[in-house]
């Protein structure tokens, strides 16, 4: 399921939308780190820095559980439902997430990024732009419902929309509450809020869909779990929305938000195209297998979301060192490759019994797609690095022009590919995105230089090759052993065991 896990500070605050079909973890979006930086004069700064990585576990431990959460949802949900009906849900859930980004303004980012302590002026004019911006944004989508309904093509859109709606006001106004707990490194009450929201959406999800309400149930969990979050989220933070209005403190949160804003929208683009493309050419059925690929490979890869925040932390803290930041970006580029390729090519490998067992045989057509996909996040995962780097060093607007030209190659290629090929063809569209990240790496290499990209490139062509054994035949298993028994892997696998063999033996003595 690609969108009931999304955390708090995302599917909430609107602060980041790492978890949603298109993947690869925000670079506009807001983070606990950022968070740390506002509030780094609430103490020192190896209490901030521990705070950070004490936060860090939290959210790690959010993520398995969600796993956890998600894979007893899609075991039940996605049986019952199939693709069909599971296709309406992923196609109107497409259109609203596209729609909040817009209405969310980037007003969270602005306000936990905000240098100074926020008064209570700014959060009661942010509480009140961001009503006035829910407000326009349920009339449009109500209105347009039935115009969106005639495209898209996938039979129950428009009630699933109609109620998906509903959700945008508690979504959307959480976000000052959930920020104010973001700024003040409370990530225990963030981890409660996210936690909370999940299991409130599989609790109404499940005995809805048992009794037959198709996929309506999943839009009514959908608005039962923003409204679990909205409520934590204010009672956490001992707070409730004011509603009040000062133009200087408007015109900053809009300034301000803005670049973070122009980004995003580029970017969340992406949720448009199997809802548009795919929809319109094939209907409900292959948009839920293309929106339960997605969802499995960003379950498989949820450790670069992980790693993007972790990362933000841990580099804003060696800017000024740039030979220390190209070796962090270096070695956090091969060990997301070894640990995202790993799990990306057990699914590959072992897919053809995992997907009958666990999702149902109407579900196999999820392996023809599934390799294009997992190259895509395969190849996401080493430029976290890139995009948390540029995101700590504000080049926000480089990163719109690589925002447009990686939107720009998917969505121009699935067009033309999908009516000719099928489903496949938005695999095609993915696939088409990979030299767009040519662009990254020169936006990074004017700003900082250029990290090793040697050992992570061998790596990445093997696990590229193991992904398509199907299409290649089964000597392709083969070549990701390979590439790890070569004498430049070996060292590095060494170089990375050593420091845990070493604290094993020193617990053990």
């Amino acid at each position: 399921m690609p969108n009931p896990d999304r955390p708090a500070s995302e599917a909430t605050s609107g602060l980041s939308q790492a978890a949603i079909p298109p993947a690869m973890p925000n670079p506009v979006e807001g983070t606990a780190a950022d968070g740390a930086t506002a509030s780094a004069a609430a103490g020192s700064g190896t209490t901030v820095r521990a705070a950070i990585f004490r936060g860090s576990a939290f959210l790690f431990g959010r993520q398995i559980i969600s796993i956890f959460l998600k894979f007893i949802g899609v075991l039940l949900i996605s049986r019952l439902l199939g693709p069909e009906r599971y296709g309406a849900y992923v196609a109107a859930i497409g259109v609203y997430q596209y729609g909040l980004s817009l209405g969310q303004a980037g007003i969270g980012v602005c306000l936990l990024r905000h240098e100074k302590e926020l008064t209570a002026e700014e959060y009661g004019t942010s509480y009140t732009l961001l009503a006035a911006t829910a407000l326009a944004l349920v009339v449009v989508m109500e209105g347009s419902g039935a115009l969106l309904a005639g495209y898209v093509n996938v039979e129950g859109f428009r009630d699933v929309l109609s109620v998906l709606v509903l959700a945008i006001p508690l979504q959307v106004l959480a976000i000052p509450a959930t920020a104010r707990a973001e700024r003040a490194l409370d990530y225990r009450s963030v981890a409660t809020i996210e936690l909370s929201g999940q299991f409130a959406y599989y609790l109404i999800a499940v005995p809805l869909v048992l009794g037959g309400s198709g996929a309506v149930s999943l839009a009514v969990a959908w608005v039962g779990q923003q409204g679990v979050s909205f409520v934590l989220a204010h009672v956490l933070t001992r707070t409730w929305p004011v509603f009040r209005w000062q133009s200087a403190a408007a015109r900053h949160l809009l300034g301000y938000a803005f670049s973070f804003s122009a980004q995003n929208w580029i970017w969340q683009a992406r949720s448009l195209v199997n809802p548009l493309i795919v929809g319109p050419a094939f209907g409900a059925s292959a948009v839920g297998i293309v929106g339960m690929t997605v969802g499995i490979v960003e379950m498989l890869s949820v450790l670069k979301t992980i790693a993007w925040r972790l990362s933000v932390a841990v580099l804003r803290s060696v800017t000024s060192d740039v030979p220390r930041l190209l070796r962090a970006i270096t070695q956090g580029m091969e060990l997301q490759t070894l640990a995202i390729g790993s799990i990306l090519l057990a699914f590959a490998w072992f897919g053809k019994w995992v997907v009958p067992l666990v999702f149902g045989e109407r579900w196999l057509p999820v392996l023809d797609i599934y390799p294009y996909l997992a190259l895509s996040y395969l190849t996401m995962a080493p430029f976290n690095m890139h995009t948390a780097t540029l995101s700590v060093l504000n080049r926000n607007w480089p990163l719109a022009g690589y925002h447009i030209v990686h939107v720009a190659l998917f969505a121009g290629v699935a067009a033309i590919a999908v009516p000719l090929y099928g489903l496949r063809g938005y695999g095609f569209g993915e696939v088409a995105t990979l030299p767009a990240y040519a662009i990254l790496h020169l936006i990074l290499a004017r700003a900082v230089g250029s990290p090793d990209y040697r050992l992570t490139a061998l790596w990445w062509g093997a696990a590229a090759i193991g992904l398509f054994w199907r299409e290649l035949g089964p000597w392709a298993i083969a070549v990701p052993f390979i590439a790890l028994l070569l004498p430049p892997s070996l060292r590095r696998l060494r170089s990375l065991g050593a420091p845990l063999l070493e604290r094993f033996h020193r617990r053990r003595s």
